[in-house]
């Protein structure tokens, strides 16, 4: 289907629309891991200016779902499988961190805003409005250890997460009503609010490293497609 046949621009900010429209295509398959997205092309296909193309571009740059590379321009993110286990590794290291940190004195008050938070958003069934909320209960656990570096650097894995987590939650329809993962976060608040560091190592543990398994096989079969 042609992104013409996809993106239909009425009312509100253009720019928004085509790159809510192009997100689509990317996390439904339409555009594949590694093909290139084209503005001059995007441009000419729905009959407007380059530059609101160029606007969406940047919008779309923001989700981690495209980048620019060189020789190229830019593309769907195609990561490798060993890039995956890395950005895992390094979100396994710090959550597991944050767990071990747990102590009486513990302000866990962020931890179970976010989980709150992340249980009316899934009212929305919006992916988008959802992986947020979701990637904001993961940046309340590392906060946990009070480290602006630790942070900072957490920040910079949010791109990457949050394109692993957008690919996982269209593909496994977990922005859906009864999905079970609002479930799946409040067992991992309900660990960490126990102040048991070893329960709340081993849940955050298992939890991101069935998720990693769950999205190496999605881009996997993407990849092969």
């Amino acid at each position: 289907m042609s992104v013409a046949d996809r993106i239909q621009i009425v009312g509100r900010s253009s720019a928004q629309q085509i790159a809510d429209g192009l997100m689509d295509m990317i996390l439904e398959g339409e555009l594949k891991p590694g093909e290139r997205i084209r503005e001059s092309v995007i441009a000419d296909a729905l009959g407007i200016s380059r530059n609101t193309v160029r606007e969406a571009v940047r919008l779309l740059q923001g989700t981690g779902l495209v980048r620019y590379t060189f020789n190229r321009g830019l593309v769907v993110w195609d990561p490798s499988d060993e890039e995956v286990l890395d950005i895992y590794r390094a979100r396994l290291h710090l959550e597991t961190a944050a767990a071990a940190s747990l102590g009486p004195d513990t302000d866990l008050t962020p931890l179970n805003d976010a989980l709150e938070a992340l249980k009316e958003a899934m009212s929305t069934e919006d992916p988008r409005t959802i992986v947020e909320k979701d990637l904001d209960i993961h940046r309340a656990i590392v906060g946990l250890m009070n480290s602006p570096r630790l942070d900072k650097f957490y920040a910079e894995l949010l791109g990457d997460l949050r394109y692993f987590l957008l690919v996982l939650s269209t593909d496994h329809h977990e922005y859906e009503t009864g999905s079970g993962l609002d479930d799946e976060h409040q067992r991992i608040v309900t660990a960490f609010t126990s102040r048991d560091p070893e329960l709340a190592r081993a849940t955050i543990a298992e939890i991101i490293t069935e998720n990693r398994d769950k999205v190496r096989k999605i881009l996997a079969a993407r990849t092969a497609d």
